[in-house]
């Protein structure tokens, strides 16, 4: 016989205690200019409820967050401007205290301090007079030709500031055997200029071309342009400390042009990041030389891109989702980076071309949608008997859709052209793939794209070989019925299949602003 004891009872449930998250890097002192704003955003939680919220400085009140009160989570946005008639190195602390309805408390302390944020300092390396740069710039800034900049850790424009970069500029980035990563940064509302020649490009580099050392493809971080157009993903995203997104679809980030981006991608950072870019966004000629991860990155926004490639890219070509929506012409993505099998490495599924919208639910608005013209993708080979792993061609998925026409893919070891997770109406209509030479792949069509769009005969898309396309060689096309002009006049015309119509008009032979595969200047 068991006794059960008549007074036992069943322990209350506690709720946890409160969080206060920091939506930011946490440090212990923040500084910035007289006359500038420190922003920082807190996420709060209670799962018992907000009984109080509130702000001080120098211990005494600062802000009172009445409206918090009874909720269960909020974000609290801190924006204080420091005066204008502060003396540098002023101090000032501040706290911030969440009490839930249980009275417990979650806190945080830090300082603001008035002083420099930017450094600028002249430097000989190897003999060269260098300008080394680093923190964030509260106005505009220039790159001079005639001089020699190194990018030492981060280096953002801010407060509604403009980079200039004059034509011939070469941009070094400092190198760190650590995870210490540099980088440029254009922040939302802000602006960059860099508009170079065929002649005269500008170059983002490694500064190991300065120090004697081999570079490699994931010596720096890389450019990020954060923007105020739309995403699908929120009104405003908060990421590796910078915002992006808003309303302003048409808004213009400034303008690049012919520029070369060498040996970026370290730390999981990628060589161009445009996120929430709008349309007014000048984007043409830039090339991505041996990078180690994805070369353009696109987070929702409008910006148009034309005349863009990467060689020897490590990961990705092209990834856009979130609700991008734009055009392209004339791009070019070629690698001999291997992805291979045995031993399994982290590029095994890479794409050239990759478009999604959202990944938990794929109609999201608003969704990625494209229309792309005049592409040559050629991949790191496919050979029976080789372990050159399983990079694709382009994937378009997860309720992305739009118009990929006029395009050459080719030598890749997995699927070539690969189209899915669309509604069925969609296919032939908002999802539009035609006039397509999809050739020498493991596979060169595959889901929709070939039970629909290839075995139906409807559309003009290929498996036989373009003369003169191979593994080495990109320039070459057919004619083609579609001419990208149709759709609007952002195009150029170009009624064929490839991004380089023939030798005479090989836009990446243009002056000295490309590389082949080898290195060597075009």
């Amino acid at each position: 016989m068991f006794l059960l004891s008549s007074c036992e009872r069943d322990k209350d449930f506690i709720l946890p205690g409160p969080k206060l998250n920091t939506l930011f890097e946490s440090q212990n002192s923040f500084v910035q200019e007289p006359g500038n704003n420190v922003i920082l955003e807190f996420e709060l939680e209670a799962t018992s409820g907000i009984q109080s919220f509130e702000v001080f400085r120098n211990d005494a009140i600062f802000e009172t967050a009445d409206e918090f009160v009874g909720e269960i989570s909020a974000n609290y946005l801190f924006d204080y401007e420091i005066p204008t008639d502060e003396d540098i190195g002023t101090t000032t602390s501040f706290s911030v205290l969440l009490i839930d309805a249980e009275g417990r408390e979650a806190g945080y302390d830090f300082n603001i301090v008035s002083g420099s944020t930017f450094t600028e300092t002249v430097e000989n390396i190897n003999g060269t007079e260098v300008i080394r740069v680093k923190g964030r710039v509260n106005g505009d800034y220039s790159f001079l030709e005639q001089n020699t900049y190194v990018v030492d850790s981060t280096f953002s424009i801010e407060n509604n500031g403009n980079l200039t970069i004059e034509a011939g500029s070469t941009v070094y980035f400092k190198t760190y055997p650590d995870e210490t990563t540099s980088r440029l940064v254009i922040t939302r509302g802000s602006t960059i200029n860099a508009i170079g020649t065929a002649e005269n490009p500008i170059v983002f580099t490694s500064d190991k071309l300065l120090t004697g050392d081999t570079p490699q493809a994931d010596d720096w971080g890389g450019l990020f342009i954060y923007g105020n157009a739309p995403t699908n993903q929120g009104s405003v995203i908060l990421e590796d400390g910078f915002r992006f997104g808003g309303s302003a679809t048409n808004e213009s980030s400034g303008t690049l042009s012919y520029i070369r981006i060498e040996h970026a991608g370290k730390n999981g950072f990628h060589a161009i990041h445009l996120f929430g870019v709008g349309a007014g966004t000048q984007v043409n000629h830039i090339q991505v030389f041996n990078n180690e991860n994805i070369a353009f990155r696109l987070k929702g926004g409008g910006v148009n891109l034309k005349y863009i490639s990467a060689i020897k890219h490590g990961g990705y070509g092209l990834w856009a989702e979130h609700g991008w929506q734009g055009y392209g012409q004339f791009w070019i993505f070629q690698t001999d980076r291997q992805a291979t099998l045995v031993p399994v490495n982290f590029w095994n599924q890479a794409r050239s071309i990759e478009f999604r919208n959202d990944e938990a639910f794929f109609l999201t608005e608003p969704r990625t949608e494209f229309v792309v013209s005049n592409v040559t993708l050629i991949g790191n080979g496919d050979a029976e008997g080789t372990e050159n792993g399983t990079r694709r061609g382009v994937r378009i998925r997860r309720g992305a859709f739009g118009i990929f026409q006029n395009a050459i893919v080719t030598e890749f070891p997995d699927d070539a052209v690969r189209v899915e997770d669309l509604d069925v109406e969609e296919l032939g209509n908002e999802m539009i793939l035609d006039n397509v030479h999809a050739f020498n792949n493991r596979v060169n069509y595959n889901e929709d794209a070939e039970s629909f769009f290839f075995n139906s005969g409807n559309f003009n898309l290929s498996e036989q070989p373009v003369p003169g396309i191979n593994i080495d060689n990109f320039v070459g096309s057919l004619p083609s019925s579609f001419n990208p002009t149709s759709v609007s006049s952002w195009f150029e015309n170009a009624p064929y299949i490839g991004a380089v119509e023939n030798a005479g008009s090989d836009w990446t032979a243009e002056g000295n602003w490309f590389k082949n595969l080898d290195g060597t200047i075009r």
